[in-house]
């Protein structure tokens, strides 16, 4: 099966988290003076994910055609979920528009068509609004993903080295948060990159989309 999108309105915001919450992670407070970076540090962190997982998680409008099924296709997945169940949503085999309920389930959470009585059709067309409205409605998993990402970008960027634990010169000495320590205990295994890596990759496995 293969599908294809074309986008009717696009997402007005990519980020997983805002910058007030990522503020309070790093415990910069109310200073303005890293705005900007850590802004960036957002993005790049929210698209890095949404890369990782093989989906756009913003809520946008989308066209999504599905062809080549193969033999008897019941089910069919939309890459926008969860559907906006308040938004338009319609479903046109070979240019047959289908009845909700009568001919098909919509499962609203995982993006799941469910053909009733008989298979898929090509060419299937449907019309829906899907993702989550960012940052304020992206799941926890995804917003500690993206925390996490964001604190190891900053400190890196700030420290130059996101390893190092203290600095010494003659009797002063001056003791860093180390990010990495208290994800230790999430890492869970000894794989590769580093504990917040590591912790992120977990965080995301529910989300990723296996499908091309």
């Amino acid at each position: 099966m293969q599908s294809t999108i074309s986008v009717v309105e696009p997402a007005r915001d990519i980020d997983l988290i805002t910058l007030y919450a990522a503020k309070v992670a790093l415990n910069v407070g109310s200073s303005t003076t890293q705005d900007d970076l850590i802004s960036q540090f957002i993005k790049f962190s929210s698209d890095k994910i949404a890369t990782m997982c093989n989906r756009v998680f913003a809520e946008r409008t989308v066209v999504e055609t599905f062809l080549e099924f193969g033999g008897t296709q019941l089910r069919i997945f939309l890459s926008q979920w969860p559907v906006n169940d308040i938004k338009p949503f319609v479903v046109e085999e070979n240019g047959v528009e289908l009845v909700r309920d009568i001919d098909y389930d919509l499962d609203v959470e995982k993006g799941r068509l469910t053909r009733f009585n008989s298979a898929w059709v090509e060419p299937t067309i449907v019309s829906y609004t899907g993702g989550y409205d960012l940052p304020h409605k992206a799941p926890p998993a995804l917003q500690q993903a993206a925390l996490l990402t964001t604190r190891e970008a900053y400190f890196l960027a700030i420290r130059g080295d996101a390893s190092i634990r203290s600095v010494s010169h003659k009797e002063a000495r001056v003791m860093f948060f180390d990010p990495n320590t208290a994800l230790k205990s999430l890492s869970g295994g000894s794989s590769g990159g580093s504990p917040a890596q590591r912790a992120v990759d977990s965080l995301l496995q529910h989300y990723m989309r296996i499908e091309a």
